[in-house]
């Protein structure tokens, strides 16, 4: 039998920054939430020594933990350092991978990071006018935010001690009450700060 011809895997497409834009890094858990970092062209080392260009106090963070690696295909390289308690991308333990736009980055057991790309002292449009603030339930909204983080059902479920199918179901009716369809539409509101907790009247 005559073999075909060896299919080689695309390699994943690069980040897709945007002219202007610069990459850095954003803490959503740790010691200094919301704390971001500016990368530039996506070069940098994380961890505890001070010549690390994203310097971070948290235990379980190595010296020289992780560093990122900007390529001249426009690719972003994640690469563990040797690390004690390891780096993760997207929940997965690696030693070298691509990191994308809206990636988490784990390091060590207390630290979760997020990639992204920014323009430098940008300021958010105002919108005009002001789009009214879109209510859920706090417990709609402590999953929505969850999911914007980047959390499966199943992750979500355990993180908050329920069961998928209760994520699901509080899913279903976020979308319904804000009128979206997808996660990628959900997360975007909850970046924009647009869902609140419904309070008691």
């Amino acid at each position: 039998m005559t073999e075909g011809p060896t299919k080689v895997k695309p390699q994943r497409p690069p980040s897709g920054r945007r002219p202007g834009e610069v990459a850095c890094l954003e803490m959503i858990a740790g010691k200094s939430p919301g704390k971001t970092w500016p990368l530039g062209d996506g070069n940098g080392i994380i961890g505890r020594t001070s010549r690390a260009q994203v310097q971070l106090e948290d235990d379980g963070v190595s010296r020289e933990h992780a560093k990122l690696v900007a390529t001249e295909e426009g690719f972003v390289n994640l690469v563990d350092l040797g690390s004690t308690n390891g780096t993760f991308l997207n929940g997965g333990r690696v030693d070298v991978a691509v990191v994308r736009e809206g990636d988490r980055i784990d390091i060590g057991p207390d630290v979760t990071l997020r990639f992204g790309y920014v323009v430098p002292n940008a300021k958010a449009p105002s919108p005009e006018p002001a789009e009214p603030p879109i209510e859920l339930s706090p417990r709609e909204l402590e999953i929505a935010k969850l999911v914007a983080e980047g959390l499966t059902n199943a992750e979500v479920a355990g993180q908050l001690h329920i069961s998928p199918y209760t994520v699901m179901t509080h899913l279903s009716n976020a979308y319904a009450r804000i009128g979206v369809k997808s996660r990628t539409a959900l997360a975007k509101l909850v970046a924009e700060g647009r869902l609140v907790a419904k309070t008691k009247r």
